[in-house]
Parts: structure tokens; C-alpha cells; sequence
């Protein structure tokens, strides 16, 4: 395994780390230059590392080409200024390796995978092949769980055994379960550098109190300051700031993502939102179709009415960038 790495991984990987979207163009082609400004937005809101080609950036489906330009371009924009997480899951062994040695050309600091998303898998298959692309990975390791879409978890047994394989990092979980969380934070006493992460923005007080580092939110591409100053209350044991904040990022998950049917939400309006605060377009990936006129209103009358309180508390000079919120 190569040790010739760009930019370590801090152990364990601690805050706030993005999901980005993959701004797309409306042929559906990779928008590079929309990409680089969101990179430096998020950035310039203060996070801890970015996760490309997540669930919130669609990698299932775009082309391998395209997964590339994102990984490129990411690593790129990002300059070596934050760790950069690439989920390289695929249906295919092989394939998922390939985009992870792409990775580590590219500058990656660490890659992401999955359990194999549709043949049903037992855990003693999970726990094998996991072991075989983590033994040839270049890069560390994250286990990325999200039973909802793979239909297999990682169970909380596995994790612990993958825990004791050296390139295996930590866990990025997405399955919302406090409970889960606060069982494999158990790894962290023989392991204190694992790192565990959750996705479920709306449990993120409660999932750092169960020993979590941090988050992986899809909220952070619209106010990556707000989740980061969330972050940095429980990091100084500020509770009733953080109960506040927390309140305030439920709300957000509540009123951006349930524009529409609840199956394709959470992707519309985060690329609908993130087109109204001008920081790039609303185009999804096929199957899945932006807002249709009176969606796309009922989510701008939405915004509208969080945008008073994000602001309540920034100067009254004119902020720098949306990156401040």
C-alpha cells in the first residue's frame, strides 16, 4: 500500500464534512465551474473536509467519466486546504477500485464504500470483501453505511471486527439510529482514532453525545457556517447554544426538504435551494426531474422565511459570500 498520500488523514477525522452535490448543467453534463465555486463556498463556511459522490451527489447515477471529472475537479478545488472523502461504491469489486486508485491520483486524502447494493449479502460476505478492497486501497478506509439504499448494514458487530483492520478509518453512518451510533462508538476504546460520522443532520447533537466526531450534512452545502458552529458548540460543551442550533437545522431539514414526493425531496429541494441562493443549478441527474413552477415557488416562500433568522445574528455589513450563513 502506498504511503505517498497528499494530505494525511487526521485521526480520527473530526466536524463538519460536507456531502456535496454534482452540479450539473440542464443536458446533464458535470458543471465544473459551478463545482470549484461550491468547494470554495463551504470552505470559506469553515468545514472540516469534503465528501464527494455521495448519496447527495448522485453517483449512482452518473458515468464513470463523469465520477472522475467530480473526483478531479474536487481534489483539485480543494487544494490540499481540507481532506477530500471519495465514495467509490459500485456493484462492481473492480470498478470501485479503479475510481479509488483514480482517487489517490488525483489527491484524495481518503475513500468511502458501501456494502454491494443489489445482490442481498450476508455479514460474513460483507466483513470479507470489505477486508479485500480495504487491504488494497491506497487510501484509508470509510465504511459507508446506509441500509435504506444498499439494503445491507453494516451491523455493529462488523463494524467492530473491521475496526481492527489497519486501513479501515472509521464509519460514515447514514441509517439515523442514535442507538447504532452510541453501540460502534464502543470502538473508540480500544481504537481512539476511528473516526465516526453521521449523515442524519437532524440528530446531530444527540449523535455526538453517543460519541460521534462529526457530521456528514447535506445541509452544510447550503449554510456550511451554521453546521460548523453547531460542531464547534458541543466541541465546547455550550449545550443550550447547541440545543438552539440544532432546533434551527431540524427546522431547515424540515421546511427545504419536503417540497413534493417524499422519495425524491430531500435532492430536489437541496439542488432548488442551493439554485435560489445562486450557488448553482437545480438539474438532477436522470431519473430524477427538478421542481415544476409551483414546487419551485413553495420552496422559495420557504427559504424566504428561514433566510430572516440565519441572518439574525451577522453583522450589518454585507457578508462575503453565502459561505458566512
Amino acid at each position: 500500500m502506498s504511503t505517498d498520500v497528499d494530505l494525511k488523514l487526521p485521526l480520527p477525522l473530526r466536524g463538519i464534512v460536507p456531502p456535496l452535490v454534482t452540479p450539473l448543467t440542464e443536458t446533464g453534463k458535470f458543471d465544473a465551474r459551478s463545482f470549484s465555486t461550491l468547494i470554495e463556498r463551504v470552505i470559506e463556511g469553515g468545514v472540516h473536509g469534503l465528501f464527494l459522490l455521495g448519496t447527495t451527489g448522485e453517483f449512482c447515477s452518473l458515468s464513470t467519466e463523469t465520477r472522475k471529472q467530480v473526483v478531479s475537479e474536487g481534489c483539485r478545488a480543494a487544494a490540499k486546504r481540507v481532506p477530500v472523502v471519495v465514495n467509490v461504491s459500485d456493484t462492481s469489486f473492480e470498478e470501485s477500485l479503479k475510481l479509488a486508485r483514480h482517487a489517490a491520483g488525483a489527491g484524495a486524502t481518503a475513500v468511502a464504500i458501501c456494502p454491494p447494493y443489489y445482490f442481498s449479502v450476508t455479514q460474513e460476505d460483507l466483513l470479507r470483501y470489505t477486508q479485500k478492497f480495504a487491504e488494497a486501497s491506497d487510501l484509508p478506509v470509510f465504511l459507508y453505511n446506509i441500509p435504506q439504499n444498499a439494503h445491507v448494514e453494516f451491523e455493529a458487530d462488523t463494524v467492530r471486527r473491521l475496526a481492527d483492520v489497519p486501513n479501515v478509518a472509521g464509519l460514515k453512518n447514514s441509517n439515523g439510529s442514535v442507538e447504532y451510533t452510541s453501540q460502534v462508538s464502543q470502538v473508540k476504546a480500544r481504537r481512539p482514532e476511528f473516526s465516526l460520522l453521521v449523515g442524519t443532520e437532524e440528530i446531530m447533537m444527540t449523535a455526538m453525545e453517543a460519541g460521534a466526531d462529526g457530521s456528514v450534512c447535506g445541509g452544510a452545502n447550503m449554510f456550511p457556517a451554521l453546521y460548523v458552529k453547531l460542531f464547534d458548540a458541543m466541541e465546547n460543551k455550550q449545550l443550550s447554544q447547541a440545543k438552539e442550533l440544532q432546533g434551527l437545522i431540524a427546522r431547515i431539514a424540515k421546511e427545504i426538504y419536503s417540497v413534493g414526493p417524499a422519495n425524491t425531496s430531500y435532492f430536489r429541494g437541496l439542488k432548488g435551494a442551493l439554485a435560489q441562493l445562486g450557488v448553482c443549478g437545480e438539474s438532477l441527474a436522470e431519473p430524477l426531474t427538478v421542481f415544476n413552477s409551483e414546487e419551485r415557488q413553495e420552496l422559495r416562500s420557504r427559504l424566504n422565511r428561514l433566510l430572516p433568522e440565519l441572518l439574525s445574528d451577522r453583522p450589518a455589513t454585507p457578508a462575503r459570500g453565502l459561505g458566512d450563513f
